[in-house]
């Protein structure tokens, strides 16, 4: 072989080298755009997996907030009352007659007897001292045993002068006479609901 073909030889290796050394370059680029979109979505499902454990830890707190247990008020027992209450600074209490009327009375409808218990409900002023202006009767109930008489409307109020107010109350349970009740007056002055009782009050009869 002359020198010049062995040239020709070595210069033709060359390029091929070169050209295969290209062709890697280029399969080694496009392996690595084709690896870009796998991270992509592998980063997409890793924040979506954040967010959605964020999201469920803040509603925890609501579902145990919402089921936190509600505490409600007693009762109040009127009987728990006083015998006496002051209003305007002047001590009152009850003065309560009831009685049974036992002469024969027919019913409305011409067949039952009628409902023939009375109650005459007087709120007092301690020591004949004027009442104060202003109060006003909204409730009374009578109680024996089981057993309640409770009237809110339409009240039959008198007035003696300003020394006491009267509750007419008529048509009541027909309870044994000699037997006891419970009375409980409440009043509204300035505003305020104020209750007094009075305890074990004999029901007398009337022929």
């Amino acid at each position: 072989m002359t020198q010049t073909g062995k040239v020709s030889q070595q210069a033709a290796w060359k390029q091929g080298c070169i050209g295969l050394l290209g062709c890697m370059s280029v399969l080694g680029l496009m392996g690595c755009d084709e690896r870009q979109p796998v991270s992509s979505e592998s980063s997409a499902e890793t924040v979506q997996t954040e967010t959605e454990t964020e999201t469920s830890s803040d509603k925890t707190p609501e579902r145990a907030e919402s089921s936190a247990p509600v505490q409600l008020p007693e009762a109040v027992d009127i009987w728990q009352s006083p015998e006496q209450v002051v209003l305007g600074e002047v001590p009152l209490h009850l003065g309560s007659e009831l009685w049974l009327n036992s002469m024969p009375v027919i019913g409305d409808d011409g067949a039952n007897p009628a409902r023939k218990l009375f109650a005459s409900i007087r709120l007092l002023a301690a020591d004949h001292q004027p009442l104060p202006k202003g109060i006003e009767i909204t409730q009374v109930l009578i109680e024996q045993g089981d057993e309640q008489w409770l009237v809110q409307q339409h009240l039959e109020i008198r007035k003696d002068g300003n020394k006491s107010l009267e509750v007419a109350l008529r048509g009541g349970p027909e309870w044994q006479p000699s037997s006891t009740v419970n009375v409980a007056v409440t009043v509204l002055f300035q505003g305020q609901e104020h209750t007094v009782i009075q305890k074990q009050v004999v029901i007398a009869q009337v022929f």
